[in-house]
């Protein structure tokens, strides 16, 4: 089978297995815990409806995250199925996520036990969006100083009178 370069293929993996920025991943989860819904602004002005639940599976649990219609899909204690789901960095915690290609279905799979004590979302982690893109186009950060050390700069004594004049011409 030959993949284009929009599609690659889909994952099996367990919740203790997750890493951020993964996707196209196909996780089985008991649903632990659903937390309040809640409503939030889209950037267009449009009101959306989002709820996390607390997903599990013998190795371990994360939040997942489901917007709109998809927040009234999963009920408590309930087996599902998320395939072609994608792993994401929100707030420096790892969540799972839907996402607009995934899809969610009951599953018949039975867990003799699951595991809560290894919650993935409660380990800090740095979004690696974020920390590839900090300093592109931007020289090296040492170089420059922060944006406290920008400012109290300003108020040393280098007045405008102390700095050198560049001229352009010499007539």
């Amino acid at each position: 089978m030959s993949l284009n370069k929009n599609q690659s293929e889909t994952k099996n993996i367990q919740i203790s297995e997750l890493k951020p920025l993964e996707n196209n991943l196909n996780v089985v989860f008991k649903v632990t815990k659903r937390r309040n819904e809640r409503t939030v602004k889209s950037r267009h002005g449009e009101t959306q409806r989002v709820c996390d639940f607390i997903i599990s599976d013998p190795t371990g649990s994360i939040i997942l995250t489901l917007w709109n219609e998809d927040v009234d899909v999963l009920k408590e204690d309930s087996v599902y199925k998320l395939s072609n789901g994608y792993a994401n960095v929100f707030r420096n915690s790892l969540q799972l996520s839907k996402g607009k290609y995934g899809s969610l279905a009951e599953d018949t799979t039975v867990f003799k036990t699951i595991n809560e004590e290894n919650n993935r979302s409660t380990e800090r982690i740095a979004d690696p969006r974020r920390d590839s893109n900090r300093n592109r186009g931007r020289g090296n950060s040492s170089q420059r100083g922060s944006r406290n050390n920008r400012s109290s700069n300003r108020n040393n004594s280098d007045n405008f009178e102390d700095r050198p004049v560049h001229r352009r011409h010499n007539w």
